[in-house]
């Protein structure tokens, strides 16, 4: 029994693009229920918590890729959080002081969403306690 199911590259880092590019409707949910809005249904606030999770867990992933490798952080955070085109990446990366060229860019970038691949959590993974 496979515990971690095996991904090809390809597939990783399209997985890993789909999960960062969800943080814009998962913070168009965070915006439907004010904090301080008293009269919010039960279901409202579920959502409103769920949400704010799923925006943590993906600016978590970002700030621990940052630990290791800033350029990577930058690239998944320009490119699958904000949306920004190649070339605004490209001078966010120049202002940081990271030079990559745009025919370098695409390659570059599949480094930064296999390592965020391997920090989504998954409902798949399971831990087991081996005695």
């Amino acid at each position: 029994m496979s515990i971690i199911p095996s991904i090809d590259e390809e597939a990783a880092a399209n997985n890993a693009k789909d999960y960062l590019k969800q943080f814009k409707g998962w913070q168009l949910v965070s915006l439907r229920l004010d904090d301080n809005n008293p009269r919010a249904t039960a279901q409202a606030q579920r959502e409103h918590v769920k949400a704010m999770f799923e925006l943590q867990e993906r600016q978590n992933i970002i700030k621990a890729i940052s630990k290791n490798d800033q350029a990577s952080s930058i690239i998944l955070d320009q490119r699958f959080i904000k949306q920004h085109s190649t070339k605004r990446t490209l001078a966010e990366l120049a202002a940081k002081h990271h030079s990559i060229t745009e025919g370098n860019f695409y390659h570059r970038q599949c480094k930064p969403l296999l390592m965020a691949y391997n920090l989504i959590p998954s409902d798949q993974v399971k831990l087991v306690k081996c005695e």
